[in-house]
């Protein structure tokens, strides 16, 4: 995945991933990281949204296969923030219980109705389920919201959705290494 033995790295940001084809089209990159983030739309809509992204990948995936160009296109699942977030001072290794204080919506403060995190779980299976039937033969989904469901200590206020402590990036770092390696001892055995 690299030109001249130099590899070319880009952010776009794209709440509702809507400059997909055109990062597509300007950029040509061999791999993309994708990822809504935490911007709450209706289902119809975040199905919509991701179905138009997958059928723009799948084209450009064949377009990729063609030219003989390897590709990986990761898919990481969207994360709640931890309503009360300022009670909690380690990790909860149970996603039900977790899973239930999201869900509550009386823990939640009124300002923070609006972010739905109680959806989340929801959509990432619609994502996954789009993903799963779709053409696409070169992707991995980096499954953030099992991990971070746990650490309700590293949502910080005044929203309980950031944080300031690198150790989830860092794993996000080691799960996209480990699929840069699967992806190319794959492509050196085939």
């Amino acid at each position: 995945m690299a030109c001249n033995s130099t590899l070319k790295l880009i952010y776009r940001r794209s709440d509702q991933l809507e400059y997909v084809p055109h990062v597509i089209r300007e950029e040509q990159p061999q791999m993309l990281i994708l990822n809504k983030g935490s911007h709450p739309v209706n289902d119809e809509i975040y199905k919509a949204g991701w179905q138009e992204t997958i059928n723009t990948l799948e084209e450009y995936e064949q377009n990729l296969t063609e030219s003989g160009l390897p590709s990986l296109f990761l898919f990481r699942t969207t994360v709640p923030g931890h309503p009360q977030c300022e009670i909690y001072t380690a990790p909860v290794n149970n996603i039900t219980q977790m899973e239930a204080v999201i869900a509550n919506k009386s823990s939640y403060k009124a300002n923070m109705l609006k972010f739905r995190w109680w959806e989340f779980k929801a959509q990432n299976v619609i994502m996954e389920n789009l993903l799963t039937a779709s053409r696409l033969r070169n992707y991995h989904i980096l499954d953030a919201y099992d991990i971070n469901i746990r650490r309700p200590d590293h949502h910080r206020p005044p929203d309980c959705l950031h944080n300031c402590f690198p150790s989830k990036t860092e794993v996000y770092h080691q799960l996209m290494l480990h699929f840069l390696k699967v992806s190319a001892n794959s492509s050196l055995h085939s």
